[in-house]
């Protein structure tokens, strides 16, 4: 006797997208949410591209979780929400990246007073570097408008995952003129001296921080 197999059984959370009131926290509870998100599942990718959701992700990743909630799962979701949006599926960097009204809203981040969440600065930092790697033209010409993006950066620069931000921007661009406008930018608004200026000598740390920042400017601009 033969048996038959169906080796195209579909997932739960195929199921799930089946129901009309699936919610985007029920998706993010399955196990296997980021597996199939980077499988590219159809259903699942049309759901998380819906506009509220792709808000509701980045809501998760630049606000404070509940402080009542139990510490073991407070940051769940911003750390799940997190994986999805840098599982560098293409349909939605090029939604982020061509969103300024999301754009706008992962920047608010910046906003806040330091110090800075440090995990979900992380988040924050690894979405938009991916944004920055995938998408170099939109995402530079959207931080070029940001008057305050550099005040911002030398704000919050003793949060490390802003210092690695700003270290993305400066070698993961691939283009070159990208690259080179980031880099005439940023030599404009005088970024290294400014950083320089900051460093008092007892903070070792941070001078050796911004040292090699400066060693990778000037190496880029030669």
């Amino acid at each position: 006797m033969f048996w038959k197999f169906d080796l195209h059984s579909s997932s739960h959370i195929d199921t799930l997208l089946e129901r009309e009131d699936v919610t985007l926290k029920e998706l993010m509870d399955e196990e296997d949410v980021l597996q199939e998100c980077k499988a590219q599942n159809r259903k699942l990718i049309e759901f998380l591209l819906k506009a509220e959701c792709l808000e509701d992700l980045v809501s998760f990743i630049i606000e404070e979780p509940p402080q009542d909630m139990d510490e073991k799962i407070r940051y769940k979701y911003p750390n799940i929400a997190c994986e999805l949006l840098t599982s560098d599926v293409s349909q939605m960097n090029d939604r982020l990246g061509e969103d300024e009204s999301l754009l706008m809203k992962l920047y608010s981040f910046l906003l806040n007073d330091s110090p800075l969440n440090p995990l979900l600065a992380s988040f924050f930092s690894k979405v938009l570097s991916i944004l920055i790697s995938r998408k170099p033209e939109q995402i530079v010409d959207f931080l070029k408008k940001k008057h305050d993006f550099v005040d911002l950066i030398i704000k919050h620069i003793g949060t490390s995952a802003i210092m690695d931000l700003l270290l993305r921007l400066l070698t993961c661009i691939e283009p070159p003129q990208p690259r080179q406008d980031v880099l005439n930018w940023l030599n404009e608004e005088k970024i290294i001296q400014r950083l320089v200026g900051i460093v008092h000598p007892s903070q070792e740390e941070d001078d050796h921080c911004d040292y090699c920042l400066w060693e990778e400017f000037t190496v880029r601009e030669r």
